[in-house]
């Protein structure tokens, strides 16, 4: 193989390594989003069954504000790229 022939197949292997590696950070950091949002809608929701049960008269918005939370989470992990 000639050495401009060399050259091309490690570049073109160099843009390959590189597509697997932004590949593996992406998907790296969509599953931290997830374990992150997770955490904290469970917590949420932990927190909103306990003032459920000591003001429920509030039970309709804290639902709310953890129902927006949680679709906000879930539409942040979509649009990460």
């Amino acid at each position: 193989m000639s050495l401009g022939a060399q050259r091309q197949v490690r570049r073109e292997v160099e843009r390959v390594q590189s597509r697997a590696i932004v590949a593996k950070l992406t998907e790296e950091g969509r599953a931290f989003l997830s374990h992150t949002a997770l955490e904290h809608v469970g917590a949420l929701t932990a927190l909103e069954q306990h003032l459920i049960s000591i003001a429920p008269l509030g039970e309709a918005r804290y639902r709310e504000i953890v129902d927006s939370y949680t679709l906000g989470a879930s539409a942040a992990i979509r649009r990460w790229q």
